[in-house]
């Protein structure tokens, strides 16, 4: 019974995104070479290792098996490969980095534009995601490195190394015509009123999404903060945003910070990798680029 490493990481990559499209995404091949990979490991095996009678791909108790005992063997893969890059003098073929959109995207766009250099031979692939689907595709896809807010994450849980990023402040905000602004703050007043808050990325929420950090229940879920702007200064509700994607708009009094107890919030972004895992100089290349445009 002769498995080979392709058929394994296409068994692993549907396993890991729930559809064959997803995986074949995240092996950069085109769905059809994963399904011949599957249908060559169902015909050496003499058993379907999914269960193709739902919507989403589902593994068979013999897919399950086999998945759990190949574990070893792609992690082992995962670490020649990058030993592989290394002796190719140390430049990673691909760097994936997934990034929280409520973070600054200056930085990142600099490292974008260092990477765009003819002589820097690692390409850099950005995934933009929110909260919980931070770490949900930086583990999905196998990620390199993840830029989080540090809201869920906890610094010492094991799996994980990260390194601490400058805070980012968040406050609680609203048009100056927005009747939350005049008067008590109170869950009484607010009820009539829309809460804007941007949607967790994460998979986990798509049919229900995660409670408001305030709890309120008028919610309003938006897809990212540039939206979200757009709807606080037209009065459509209130809402969390950070600082930098309306400090110009504080100053020119087309948003004001609402008189609550609680008007301001703090995040603890970080830079996590796995543990263990060892960065190769496109990695180092983007920290560094990243770290000097927070700096400026």
């Amino acid at each position: 019974m002769d498995f080979t490493l392709d058929q394994l990481m296409a068994l692993d990559a549907i396993a890991r995104t729930g559809s064959f499209s997803k995986a074949a995404e995240a092996l950069f091949k085109v769905p059809s070479a994963v399904s011949y990979n599957i249908q060559g490991l169902e015909l050496a095996l003499g058993v379907p290792v999914f269960d193709r009678s739902r919507r989403r791909a589902v593994l068979t108790d013999a897919g399950r098996r086999l998945l759990e005992a190949s574990r070893d063997v792609l992690e082992r893969a995962r670490k020649l490969d990058q030993l592989a890059g290394k002796l190719r003098g140390g430049w990673e073929p691909q760097l994936h980095v997934v990034v929280d959109g409520a973070l600054p995207l200056g930085p990142v766009t600099g490292a974008l534009r260092r990477f765009a250099d003819p002589e820097v031979p690692t390409s850099l692939r950005l995934d933009i995601e929110f909260q919980d689907g931070v770490l949900d595709a930086f583990n999905a896809s196998e990620a390199d490195l993840a830029l989080t807010t540090g809201f869920d994450f906890n610094g010492d849980e094991v799996g994980y190394a990260s390194r601490a990023l400058p805070d980012i402040e968040l406050f609680l905000v609203a048009s100056p015509d927005h009747p939350l602004t005049q008067g008590t703050f109170d869950p009484e007043r607010r009820a009539g009123h829309a809460e804007l808050v941007v949607r967790d990325s994460s998979p986990r929420f798509a049919r229900d999404p995660k409670a408001s950090f305030i709890g309120s229940k008028n919610v309003v879920y938006l897809s990212d903060f540039h939206s979200k702007r757009i709807a606080l200064i037209d009065a459509a509700g209130y809402g969390w945003i950070p600082r930098h994607f309306i400090a110009q708009d504080l100053s020119d009094g087309r948003l004001v910070q609402i008189e609550a107890e609680l008007n301001s919030w703090t995040y603890h972004p970080l830079i996590v990798t796995r543990e263990g895992d060892h960065l190769g100089r496109g990695g180092e290349l983007f920290i560094e680029t990243l770290l000097a445009g927070i700096a400026t």
